[in-house]
């Protein structure tokens, strides 16, 4: 009978929401980025006259509407709103950002009581999306609103949801079916339309919440934290430009949304999308810097923006943070504790130690709902880092944009786990990426949700308060000691190679360029050359911080996008390059050109004392070219090419001191030093020092046998180096997954061209492959072997012309291995090659940095790599993911996906072999990975002055991962960790004039000072601990 009188009389309610009304078909139109045309002054009698329905836009294009509205006097002394039906949009009222306009928002309340004549000039920003058709301004209204008409028609809707969910029959059905049946007794006996009928809602809405509070209460345990927010890529299926105006959409949605509905509670994450909102919406952040003050708008944090947590380095991640807290400590006094990441693709085992040690003590995601084999089995937990370190994590049970609804509210109730009481829950409510943010109706649904039978109780409420009562129910929560790996989106880690390059380049440059700043800050000979170039810095982290955000980085964006991010790669290495420049001019001479002589400065960026191979290009193509060091010393050297014009020269570059220089020429001399003889070679075959080698046609190793190892490397019968290829078309998200049974889709699209031996000694030999496809691709290959290191260089450049193909790269070891250990942030993680359950089979395709081993109890090998992130071990083979060619979502446009694929035409990387005796913590496999990713740099035609290397470390396990000057002072900032997961003590010894350490946090807050003894500091070390020092230095003595 209930729900009878419900179908009869609820939609006289939902037609009382707007009593008057009038269409508004008259608009002035304009398209492009036009100046000034929000404001109210503005002439608008040249723009285009239209009547709606209007069809406008096609693809990525902005269009302007106008309209000027004066109050008459029908609606003069109400409640007034605007109603569309309209894609994205923003509206300017007056003049002024107001309030956005989409599928979810489509009713704008203009004010509260109008007055007579009073006028108000619309002007619309609309933006079309990327799409062939047109998009339709469908309608346009002035509409005289009655909230409680609204309300009321809200509160039917959702406890008719109810009804339905819950059990029928039951004690809970029964009540909710009875309210509904007498809040409608209210109404039934009045006309709709009449003039007693408001009155009748108003006080069937009053009946309604009264007998909520006093009848159907709940007695339910627990709690359901209910939290505004909109999730906002910062890039994906649209451009930075366009993710700057979801800003100001969004936010100015949420603030209007406030003045109307004074308990919402909004949170909102990504330091960079306030900087957006800043430089581009002043008045908007004004109003949201008020709302931070009353404690009703939440910063959330703490990255800089919401970063993938696999791909980007270590100290990206604390930079992230570092970057993320300041901008909200200095822009609203806020000091963020909770790290926000609903949509990132897993994330590594040291980020606990990260956070932790940033003044970090939560976690949250959502995104290990997307598990495609095994299910998250935990919501509360405590997340135990590689190093032991413990955060309070949460893992929603709501996807990332849940709504209040009594089926999300219900979906929060999970089973006890540990044989606990299930704690309370996080559920955010609210559109992301464009849609808007929450709706009036998740807050008039709150309202009669909040408390009733048949559910949990829920609140709107903050992220901080959730975590604060989840602290305080902590005591007894499970424990997850591994990585959160997403069983999913296993692509990621390969898709768009050149951004992955890029970003591997650029953590490069940064570290370097901080570093040299360093030495030049310390030993510049002038007061300008002494000037540390902070802010250039800044500015160029803050790029690449952007860049990171999860879809960027992984790739998974548009090709506008790629074309954006390519371009602020190009900046950031500009800028670095300037200042690596700057650094070495302070601190060098230049030296006089000779066309007899050549003068070389060679920089170890790494902090222990190495020797390397370095290529030196001269301006001469005389044979008899020695080569020697500033005392003197002959260097071995080998002509590598030869022109008319000039050489290239080969040199083994011995003892180059940690983070120091070491100064080579080269000159015409009648005697020259033989680095020694050719190594033996013939058409398929090659020994060298290390090596006895056995190619096959296509250049992969039938047979290498190490000579100091005294065995061979690979399985017999198999061959190393194998480059396969496999048909890759995951059932969905392309760009983003690689599924399970790619290995059945084998391809065989390599044909030999050329496999030939081109170098052979005396310093290194080099086998030149040459593989071609039908399509046209062709990978050209250069295994470099060298005469005194056992790595195993393969330099290789693609032009690749395939679709939906996968490359990887094939290497099956001559051992007994159930596992494979990988390089992650700050340590490093073991992942089974011989899967016994679901969650290890889920691991066919994992995340690495710049390496991963396979080792026996007797010997090992790495694989290397200097731009690549896909791995995967089976039995004894190790295999690392070269190329991706997806479609989606690069392009997204229908009318381009025919013609573009991902990663198309030129890719150039390099991953190597290294061979050791032990494990890989006693094979050197840390240092040599750091040595393929940080090359000698190389600067011609300069002397630096007398510089002393700054420090080493006495343990090799214990790496030095940035020096800088501190954020706030004049102090040295040195970052470290423990690298093979041993308790360590080890020595720092300085050649800098150190007056006193402190040990720090990653945000250089001082904890505790170390004693420095005759220019050195003794530490013990945490396995995979990181470490902070702040040293004050004196300055560097004037030589006279």
């Amino acid at each position: 009978m209930a729900i009878d009188l419900l179908e009869q009389i609820h939609p006289h309610v939902k037609n009382s929401i707007y009593p008057l009304r009038i269409p508004l078909q008259d608009w002035r139109m304009k398209e492009g980025d036009i100046p000034d045309a929000e404001s109210a002054s503005l002439n608008d009698r040249s723009w285009t006259s239209i009547r709606i329905p209007f069809q406008w836009g096609k693809y990525d294009k902005t269009y302007w509407f106008r309209k000027t509205i004066t109050i008459t006097p029908e609606f003069a002394g109400k409640p007034l709103v605007l109603l569309f039906d309209y894609p994205e949009a923003l509206l300017y009222l007056n003049g002024k950002p107001f309030h956005g306009i989409d599928k979810n928002h489509k009713e704008i309340l203009i004010c509260e009581k109008s007055k007579l004549h009073e006028q108000f000039v619309v002007a619309i920003q609309a933006y079309s999306g990327r799409r062939i058709d047109h998009n339709t301004f469908a309608a346009a209204e002035l509409a005289v609103l009655d909230t409680t008409a609204r309300r009321l028609d809200s509160a039917l809707t959702v406890l008719q949801d109810l009804e339905k969910l819950i059990d029928h029959g039951s004690f809970e059905s029964k009540k909710v079916r009875d309210l509904i049946h007498r809040t409608l007794i209210f109404l039934k006996y009045f006309k709709p339309g009449s003039e007693e009928y408001p009155n009748a809602i108003r006080r069937a809405y009053n009946f309604l919440l009264n007998t909520l509070e006093t009848e159907l209460k709940t007695a339910a345990p627990g709690l359901v934290h209910l939290i505004g927010h909109s999730h906002i890529d910062a890039a994906w299926l649209w451009t930075f430009r366009e993710t700057v105006r979801k800003c100001g959409r969004t936010f100015s949605s949420v603030l209007r949304l406030m003045e109307e509905f004074p308990e919402l509670k909004f949170s909102q994450n990504q330091p960079v999308l306030y900087e957006f909102t800043k430089r581009n919406y002043p008045e908007l952040y004004k109003q949201i810097h008020q709302r931070i003050t009353e404690g009703r708008w939440e910063p959330l944090g703490a990255m800089w923006t919401e970063a993938d947590c696999n791909i980007p380095g270590g100290e990206s991640l604390i930079r992230q943070i570092v970057f993320g807290k300041r901008f909200f400590k200095q822009e609203f006094g806020i000091e963020s504790t909770t790290l926000w990441l609903p949509d990132s693709f897993g994330f590594t085992w040291s980020l606990p130690q990260i956070l932790k040690r940033s003044g970090i003590t939560n976690f949250y995601t959502s995104k290990l709902l997307w598990n495609e084999k095994t299910t998250f089995p935990y919501t509360s937990f405590w997340w135990q880092g590689i190093d032991k370190t413990k955060i309070l994590a949460h893992h929603s049970p709501v996807g990332l944009e849940g709504q209040i609804t009594p089926k999300s509210l219900l979906n929060n109730v999970m089973p006890a786990e540990n044989n606990q009481p299930s704690p309370s829950t996080l559920q955010t409510y609210g559109f992301g990426d464009g849609g808007g943010g929450p709706i009036k109706e998740n807050l008039e649904f709150a309202v009669i949700l909040k408390t009733i039978i048949g559910l949990p109780p829920s609140q709107l409420s903050t992220v901080q308060s959730f975590f604060k009562q989840l602290e305080e129910q902590s005591a007894n929560l499970p424990v997850w000691n591994n990585e959160l790996y997403l069983e999913t989106h296993r692509g990621v880690y390969t898709t768009n190679a050149e951004i992955k390059k890029l970003n591997r380049v650029s953590e490069g440059l940064l570290y370097s360029s901080e570093l040299l700043s360093t030495l030049a800050f310390l030993y510049g000979k002038n007061s300008s050359a002494r000037r540390y170039p902070k802010q250039k810095l800044d500015e160029a982290w803050k790029k690449l911080l952007l860049l990171q955000f999860h879809d960027i980085i992984s790739g998974t964006v548009i090709a506008d996008v790629v074309k954006e991010s390519r371009q602020e790669y190009r900046e950031i290495n500009t800028i670095c390059t300037e200042i690596i420049s700057a650094s070495l001019q302070g601190v060098s001479q230049p030296v006089k050109k000779s066309k007899s002589e050549f003068h070389f400065e060679l920089f170890n960026p790494l902090g222990w004392r190495r020797s390397e191979y370095v290529e030196l290009a001269i301006k001469s193509n005389d044979k008899n070219i020695s080569v020697i060091d500033k005392d003197g010393n002959p260097i071995a050297h080998q002509v590598v090419d030869r022109t008319k014009t000039g050489q290239t020269l080969l040199c083994y570059v011995e003892h180059i001191p940690a983070f120091g220089f070491k100064h080579l020429m080269v000159r015409n001399h009648e005697s020259v030093e033989e680095a020694g003889e050719p190594w033996t070679a013939t058409s398929n075959k090659l020994e060298t020092p290390f090596y006895r080698i056995h190619l096959d046609s296509k250049g992969a190793f039938r047979s290498i046998y190490s000579k100091p190892l005294r065995r061979e490397l690979f399985q017999k019968g198999k061959t190393g180096n194998t480059i396969a290829t496999f048909r890759d078309v995951p059932k969905q998200w392309e760009s983003w997954n690689i599924d399970a049974e790619y290995e059945k889709h084998r391809i065989d699209l390599w044909k030999t061209k050329q496999c030939k031996i081109i170098e052979q000694g005396p310093l290194r030999a080099t086998v030149r492959i040459e593989l071609k496809t039908e399509n046209g691709s062709m990978l050209t290959q250069h295994i470099r072997f060298y005469h005194r290191s056992p790595r195993i260089d393969f330099q290789t450049s693609v032009r690749w012309h395939e679709k939906q193909i996968l490359m990887k790269v094939a290497f099956p070891f001559n051992m007994k291995t159930s596992s494979a250990t990988y390089e992650i942030q700050f340590g490093a993680i073991d992942r089974s090659s011989k899967p016994r359950t679901d969650e290890e089979s889920a691991k066919f395709e994992v995340p690495a940095q710049q390496w991963a081993d396979m080792s026996d109890a007797k010997y090992g090998v790495s694989l290397l790599n200097d731009c690549k992130y896909g791995y995967n071990a089976k039995e004894n083979s190790l295999q690392l993911t070269l190329l991706r060619s997806a479609r989606y979502p690069n392009p997204l446009d229908p009318i381009r996906a025919d013609e573009e694929v991902i990663d198309q035409d030129e890719q150039v990387f390099c991953y190597s072999l290294f061979p050791h005796s032990g494990d890989w913590t006693k094979g050197g496999t840390v240092q040599q990975a750091r040595e393929l990713n940080n090359s000698i740099c190389l600067f011609q035609n300069l002397q630096v002055q007398h510089i002393p290397s700054l420090l080493d470390s006495s343990k090799p396990n214990v790496l030095i991962d940035a020096v800088k000057k501190a954020e706030d002072s004049d102090a040295i900032v040195v970052r470290l960790h423990e690298a093979h997961g041993n308790t360590t003590e080890t020595v720092l010894r300085f050649a800098l004039d150190v007056a006193g350490a402190t040990e720090c946090d990653l945000l250089e807050n001082e904890e505790k000072s170390h004693k420095i003894i005759k220019s050195k500091l003794a530490l013990k070390f945490r396995p995979f601990e990181i470490k902070t020092l702040k040293l004050a230095v004196r300055p560097a003595k004037k030589k006279r």
